[in-house]
């Protein structure tokens, strides 16, 4: 069985990374003054755009509003987690996400990573 994260080998030979996206999001004022039907047409093609991505490949986890009053929390609104396969897949989405305008009307920090067992995370902790 492959290591937390890792996929077997892919077709070339090489094995893969499963890596984990993670978006934190707030509206923009471009987002709340946008009319309804403004909105409805904009995540329809959101909608229509995920579907040029393998869901095997990229796989929404969770989606969300941010519960506030959390010791050490963000101040943006909502969440999204995601996993893909590689690296190359996030930087798929990433790109398909920002090619919509999402960034217009969302503000958005965004954290990627290699899926690691937590020894290997507590040992790269404890190598800084």
């Amino acid at each position: 069985m492959p290591a937390a994260g890792r996929q077997p080998p892919n077709p070339q030979g090489r094995t893969t990374m499963s890596h984990t996206f993670i978006e934190l999001y707030t509206a923009t004022p471009a987002w709340t003054t946008l009319p309804p039907e403004q909105r409805n047409a904009f995540f329809a093609r959101i909608g229509a755009g995920m579907q040029q991505f393998d869901p095997v490949r990229i796989t929404p986890l969770a989606m969300g509003r941010i519960a506030s009053g959390v010791p050490h929390g963000s101040d943006e609104q909502f969440y999204a987690v995601w996993r893909c396969a590689s690296r190359e897949e996030v930087d798929a989405l990433m790109a398909g996400i920002a090619a919509t305008g999402w960034h217009e009307y969302f503000t958005t920090t965004q954290a990627v990573g290699a899926m690691d067992s937590m020894a290997q995370h507590l040992a790269d902790l404890a190598a800084l």
